[in-house]
Parts: structure tokens; C-alpha cells; sequence
């Protein structure tokens, strides 16, 4: 075999054939660890543990299943979700129908996810594979209780979040001199790059759009400072290129189906609603004084040590402060559920670069305190860290403990083949419809008690379709609990109980 040697004889570690060599190693390597990790801790998707479809995770996957058989998000399934991230799930499911081809969009999605990280690390000239491997550790650390089962919106926007970090890095480093950066006009595909990375965020979940907005607004500030006007124009003009690039299609798409309003309201109405159900001032005093409050350390701490340690300069002390603040504002916003978590990831990012950098150039006290810290905030999270290796291990071990789809099975077993496009479930989870193998025929397919409360105009087109097309069959939960007064009246007058399990209820209309 050829080998690269240097002048003295010895193997040259910087040669290009080795540099693509160390690469590739690194690449599989990702892989790997990307679809053990996910095999383990994406409990909801992974094909090594089939017993549970989850709840959100399941209704994804449910819209990807459907539009393989011609059913369009917002038309024939209603939810606050931009459909980039459908379209991802439905990518997913023509490759492979059903959980493998879930599990097959994230692998890709993490796989590259890690190797931009590695990017970033190489902005603090770490160049050994072993140390890029060790790093990630952490950050899967943190990722094995955030993304709680896997397949939510979170994990598969940090591709987005992480590449528009690296390029925000870059220009905070090349501003002060001529590199290639400006000189090629780099400067414009990177502009580029954040407004298609800016578009894609918004059509999966607004919110996740908030780390870039930050870094967007740092790089604006340097630009304005260093009053390279003409740069400002040209990012700002590329910017909203890439914008256009992301978002055009799919507003074309559901303009062409006659469905831009039910988009708009889906994703911004019941969006909007949703977060607004509390005041800001009630969703930061959950955050603070609520069950998470120990997981406000994964933004408080990270960026407390680039601080500590006076990594860099302000520009970069700057980006990570807004960044974490943008982020608290992001997760706050909504009802603070764990895997919004996932979004700090950046952050953790940023402060291993910090702690990395300041090895040679901090005073040792200031290391100490860092470590301190990081320590702090990793044994805040010993308890989340448990319960999420409890979960994968009781979906690993206990597999007899998730009985919910025979449950399912045993009540879709009854409804006839004929009747399978007419079957609709009352504050059920969705993950019935995965299942059962079947699709609802009321776009309204799940939370519908929430989703009246938010949008009440639902109530009147649920009792409109119930009045003119009635579902031949109807599932609802053992406890039914507090049903709609037109629904309670139909079930009196037109339906009739034929099965029921520990779980369900089963319906048949009979006029």
C-alpha cells in the first residue's frame, strides 16, 4: 500500500490522502455511534425496541404513513407542525414503511448533526478523532434525556441550528481581516445558508428558529460596527434568496391544493393559541419554579463558563449570551416539556469550545471554577439522566409492560375492512391509528379536548361533519370522560356499543 511520508521517512499525518483517510474513519465512526445511541435512546422508533409508538412521535409517523396514501397534512390531519417536518417523516416512510423508516431519517439526521459539531471542534484546532469522539459524549450525554423517545421536532432541527453556529463562528473570526472569506464572496453563500436554514425551521417548528435568530442578530451587529455596508446588503439580500428557496415550494404546494389557509392555521393560529394559553410571566415562573428548573442549568452554566474563562472575544461572549437567551425564550414558550431541552445543545457546544481554548490561555482559578460549574450542571441532571435510562431499559427488558397495542389490535380486529376509511377516535392518543394500521377519517384526530378549548370553532366542524357524514365507527377511551354535548347526544341516538376491552370502547353507527 502507498504511504505518505515526510522527509524523514516517517508517515506525514497531514498529507491529504491521510487527512480524507482520518475523515472517512470519522464519518463511519459517527455513523455508528450514531445508530447505537438511537437504538437505545429513541425507544419510540428504534427496531430493537417495537412495543412502543409514543404519543407525538407516533402521530408523526401516522402523517408520514398517510401521505404515502395520498393524505396531505392540515387537510386530513390537523397540527401546529410546519410541514418540512412531514415531509421528513414522509421521506422516512418511503424508504422504509412504518418505525424503520422513522429510524432511518433520524440516523441520517444525527450522523450529520455529529460531524458538524466535529466541525465546530476544529474551530479550536481540535484535530484528533478520539478527542472529537470524547467530546460528543457530553453532548449525547444531555441528548439521551431530551430527546425523550425520539422523533420530535427538536433533534431534527439542530442540523439547521448547529451549521448556521459554525458559519456564525467563522464570521466572527474572519471579520477583522481579508481571508478568502470576504475575498470570495463566501460571505454571501453563508447569508445563503441561514436564510434556507431560517425557512426550513420555521416549516417545522417556529420556535427552533430562535438560536439562528440570534446569531443572525450578532453577525448584523459586527457587520454594522465594522460598517461594511455593502456585506450587510449582500448577506441581507442572500439571506432572503435562501429564504425563499426553503419556503416557496411548500406554500406553492398547499397553495395549488387550496389549503394555505388551513397551513396558517394550523401553524400559526393554533401555534400562537397554544403558547398563549399562560402569560409570559406565568410560562418563565413554571420554568423557574417548576419541575424543570434544575434543566434552566443547561442554559444558565454554559454560558457562565465562556465568562468565567473570557473565552475569545466580546463578539463570540456575545453570540453565546443571546443564543442562551433566545433559547430560554424559545423553550419558555410553550409548556416547558423536556424535549425543548434539546434546543441547548448549542450551547453545550460552545462550552466545551470555551473550556477547550482555555486550557493553555486561562488562569488556573478560573479553570477550577469552569469545572466546577460544568460539574454543577451535570449532576443537576443526574435525576432526568436516570428516568431516561430507566425508560430505554424497561423498553429494552419489560417489553411485556406495553400491552397497549394488543389492546388496539383487539378493537380494530372487529371493524371490517370495508369500513376502514370510515373510523374516527375521541381523545385518543393517535399512536391508536399506528396500531391499529388505519388512518382517521376527521383531520381532528387526537387532543381534540385541548384543541376545542384553544380553537373553538373545531366543536362546531366536528358536530357539522358528525351531522352530515357521521364515522361508521367510533373508538373512545374505557373512561370516556367529559364528551362534547353533541357528541354525547349522537352516541345516545345513532350509535351502538359492540365491543369493548380494558382500554377502548367501540361504536357502530346504526341509521
Amino acid at each position: 500500500m502507498e504511504r505518505c511520508l515526510d522527509k524523514k521517512g516517517r508517515m506525514d499525518e497531514h498529507s491529504p490522502k491521510n487527512n480524507k483517510l482520518s475523515q472517512n474513519a470519522l464519518i463511519i465512526l459517527i455513523g455508528l455511534l450514531s445508530f447505537a445511541f438511537l437504538s437505545f435512546f429513541s425507544y419510540y422508533t428504534s427496531p430493537i425496541t417495537t412495543v412502543d409508538n409514543g404519543a407525538d412521535a407516533a402521530f408523526f409517523r401516522l402523517v408520514g404513513q398517510g401521505m404515502t396514501r395520498g393524505y396531505l397534512p392540515y387537510r386530513d390531519f390537523f397540527d401546529m407542525k410546519g410541514p418540512f417536518f412531514f415531509f421528513i417523516e414522509y421521506i422516512g416512510q418511503l424508504i422504509s414503511y412504518g418505525r424503520m423508516g422513522v429510524f432511518i431519517m433520524q440516523w441520517i439526521n444525527l450522523t450529520a448533526v455529529l460531524l458538524v459539531i466535529c466541525k465546530i471542534y476544529e474551530l479550536s484546532n481540535v484535530k484528533s478523532n478520539l478527542v472529537k469522539l470524547g467530546l460528543l459524549l457530553p453532548i449525547l450525554c444531555v441528548a439521551s434525556f431530551t430527546f425523550e423517545g425520539g422523533n420530535l421536532t427538536e433533534e431534527f432541527s439542530l442540523f439547521e441550528i448547529l451549521s448556521c453556529l459554525y458559519l456564525g463562528l467563522l464570521y466572527s473570526e474572519k471579520i477583522d481581516d481579508e481571508s478568502d472569506f470576504w475575498q470570495k464572496k463566501i460571505y454571501f453563500i453563508a447569508g445563503l445558508w441561514f436564510g434556507i436554514c431560517f425557512g426550513l425551521l420555521v416549516m417545522i417548528r417556529i420556535t427552533n428558529v430562535a438560536f439562528i435568530c440570534a446569531i443572525a442578530l450578532v453577525i448584523f451587529l459586527q457587520l454594522i460596527i465594522k460598517k461594511r455596508f455593502l456585506q450587510i446588503a449582500v448577506v441581507a439580500g442572500s439571506f432572503v434568496l435562501g429564504l425563499a428557496i426553503s419556503m416557496t415550494p411548500a406554500l406553492l404546494f398547499y397553495t395549488s391544493k387550496g389549503l394555505f389557509k388551513e397551513l396558517i392555521d394550523s401553524m400559526f393560529i393554533l401555534g400562537f393559541k397554544y403558547s398563549g394559553e399562560k402569560s409570559f410571566v406565568d410560562h418563565v415562573v413554571e420554568a423557574v419554579l417548576g419541575d424543570r428548573k434544575f434543566q434552566l442549568l443547561l442554559i444558565i452554566i454554559p454560558v457562565c463558563v465562556p465568562f468565567v474563562l473570557r473565552w475569545r472575544s466580546w463578539k463570540e461572549r456575545l453570540l453565546v449570551l443571546t443564543g442562551a437567551l433566545f433559547s430560554f425564550f424559545a423553550i419558555v414558550s410553550g409548556n416547558n416539556y423536556l424535549h425543548y431541552y434539546t434546543l441547548v445543545i448549542p450551547l453545550i457546544v460552545i462550552c466545551e469550545m470555551s473550556v477547550l481554548e482555555s486550557i493553555t490561555r486561562s488562569a488556573k482559578k478560573k479553570r477550577y471554577l469552569a469545572c466546577v460549574l460544568i460539574a454543577l450542571m451535570f449532576i443537576s441532571q443526574i435525576p432526568v439522566m436516570f428516568s431516561g435510562i430507566r425508560a430505554t431499559m424497561s423498553h429494552l427488558l419489560k417489553p411485556y409492560k406495553y400491552t397497549m397495542g394488543q389492546s388496539v389490535q383487539d378493537i380494530s380486529s372487529r371493524i371490517p375492512e370495508e369500513d376502514s376509511d370510515s373510523v374516527f377516535g375521541y381523545n385518543i392518543n393517535p399512536d391508536w391509528y399506528t396500531y391499529a394500521d388505519l388512518f382517521p377519517c376527521i383531520k381532528y384526530c387526537g387532543w381534540q379536548e385541548h384543541y376545542i378549548s384553544l380553537m373553538p370553532e373545531i366543536y362546531d366542524e366536528l358536530k357539522k361533519r358528525f351531522d352530515e357524514k357521521p364515522p361508521m365507527w367510533l373508538v373512545l377511551p374505557y373512561n370516556k370522560g367529559n364528551l362534547p354535548k353533541f357528541l354525547a347526544e349522537k352516541i345516545d341516538d345513532e350509535y351502538q356499543l359492540t365491543y369493548q376491552n380494558e382500554r377502548y370502547l367501540l361504536y357502530n353507527y346504526t341509521e
